[in-house]
C-alpha cells in the first residue's frame, strides 16, 4: 500500500486503485466552492482520508472519510447551526451499469469512462452535500422562542354591539 500525505488534484482512478494508493489531507472549507456558499465557517478545515482499491480485482473503488465541523444557517430562525460531520463513503466506478451487479449494496455506483479524470474536490463536495440535512434546523423549536418584549393585546369592540342600540319599529314589522 502506498501512502501519501497530500491529496491529488486529479484522480487517476484505475492507476490509483491498481496501486492501492492511500491519501490523507485537508481542505479549507473556502476552497470547496459549493460548501463555502452555504457555510458560515469558511476558514475551518475539512480532513479527508481516501483509500483506492480494486473490488473483485476489476472494479476501481474509493473508501473515504471526511471529518469537518460546519456552521450552517438554521432554516427556521436563521441563527448559526453547528453540525459535526463524519462522512464515511464507499464509491465504485463502473463502465456499464451491469458491472455493478456483483458489488455489495454499501457502494454508491458511478458510471464512468476508463479514461475519465475526476477532480478530488468534486467528489469531496458531493459527499459533504449528500450528508448535510436538506433543511438544517435546531433540535428544539426555535420558532417558538419569543423576544422578551411585552405583547400588547388590543381590545377590539364587538362588531355586533351596534345592533343592540337599534330599536325595532312597529313590533318587528316594517
Amino acid at each position: 500500500m502506498n501512502n501519501n500525505n497530500q491529496l491529488p488534484k486529479i484522480i487517476k482512478l484505475f492507476n490509483f486503485a491498481k496501486n492501492e494508493r492511500h491519501f490523507r489531507g485537508e481542505y479549507k472549507i473556502s476552497s470547496i466552492i459549493r460548501i463555502s456558499e452555504i457555510a458560515r465557517n469558511i476558514e475551518d478545515i475539512a480532513k479527508v482520508d481516501l483509500l483506492f482499491y480494486l473490488e473483485n480485482n476489476k472494479t476501481p473503488c474509493i473508501k473515504g472519510i471526511i471529518d469537518l465541523s460546519i456552521i450552517l444557517d438554521c432554516q427556521r430562525c436563521l441563527e448559526p447551526l453547528p453540525i459535526e460531520l463524519k462522512v464515511d463513503f464507499k464509491l465504485a466506478f463502473v463502465r456499464h451499469e451491469h458491472q455493478a451487479e456483483g458489488l455489495d449494496s454499501s457502494y454508491e455506483i458511478y458510471v464512468t469512462r476508463e479514461d475519465e479524470e475526476l477532480l478530488t474536490i468534486d467528489i469531496i463536495s458531493d459527499e459533504i452535500l449528500l450528508s448535510i440535512p436538506m433543511a438544517p434546523s435546531h433540535d428544539y423549536d426555535c420558532n417558538l422562542i419569543l423576544n422578551e418584549e411585552k405583547i400588547v393585546e388590543e381590545k377590539s369592540e364587538n362588531p355586533f354591539t351596534i345592533l343592540k342600540n337599534i330599536k325595532i319599529a312597529n313590533n318587528g314589522k316594517e
